[in-house]
């Protein structure tokens, strides 16, 4: 079996039910997004590659839940007598940094990079040309229509920008970082495009409108006390971005 997925046990409002990880090979073998740093987590990656002669480590961003377990997961396998991550050859893990765009080979096929920035700068997703599928991280999640877009300024624009070029590849699968795979690529881009679109149609309209909206009662007409505990600031970030998108764009 060339694709494993194994979920982490840190379930919450970004992460919905955990996040995951995916183990592409299995004598040359990929782990992609180590995912946050908990012990049975780590447990669990390091058995399901236990026989791998050689292993590669891939991230999509550098978010604690994606990545954190990285360094956990690099002194076990130190721990069991593989080389440190900057030494190559068989047995050894190696670490590609993120902005590496040669593609990456398993004994499944390859990896082909795909930058997608929006979620993070620096975000990345991952092809796999041979099964047609692709690893989205948090550019997609496996429910709902959205996910965070508030980090830096332009995220809006390249969030729009990533999932055109996404829709560039031939796909039948995406496997997200968070939440079930989609089945139907074409139309979960279509969802999250649309969802986004529909909010910066939204805080236009009311910005433009006869109350020219703005600040605490923008806020308040967008989200209207939706917002679920804990999640204030990141929806202030998301409103602030789209403002500075129809700035940007006017």
């Amino acid at each position: 079996m060339s694709l494993r997925r194994i979920r982490a046990d840190n379930p919450g409002p970004f992460t919905l039910d955990g996040s995951v990880t995916y183990i592409l090979g299995r004598d040359d073998v990929v782990i992609l997004d180590p995912g946050p740093d908990v012990d049975s987590h780590i447990r669990a990656l390091v058995r399901a590659v236990a026989e791998a002669e050689r292993i590669t480590v891939v991230l999509t961003h550098g978010h604690g839940d994606h990545a954190g377990g990285m360094n956990a997961l690099l002194a076990a396998f130190e721990a069991l007598g593989r080389a440190p991550a900057d030494r190559v050859g068989a047995g050894h893990p190696t670490v590609r940094p993120v902005a590496e765009a040669e593609p990456i080979p398993f004994d499944g096929g390859h990896l082909e990079v795909v930058p997608t920035p929006g979620h993070t700068r620096d975000h990345l997703a991952w092809y796999w040309p041979q099964r047609r599928a692709l690893f989205a991280g948090d550019h997609l999640l496996g429910v709902g229509d959205t996910t965070w877009v508030g980090e830096y300024p332009g995220c809006v624009a390249d969030y729009l920008a990533s999932l055109d070029r996404l829709r560039t590849l031939d796909l039948d699968v995406v496997h997200p970082g968070h939440g079930p795979d989609l089945h139907d690529p074409a139309d979960a881009l279509d969802r999250f495009e649309r969802h986004r679109r529909d909010r910066i149609e939204q805080v236009r309209t009311l910005r433009e409108g006869p109350d020219r909206l703005r600040g605490e009662a923008l806020y308040d007409r967008v989200y209207g006390g939706r917002v679920p505990p804990g999640l204030d600031g990141a929806a202030r970030a998301s409103l602030a971005v789209i403002e500075e998108y129809l700035d940007a764009t006017a």
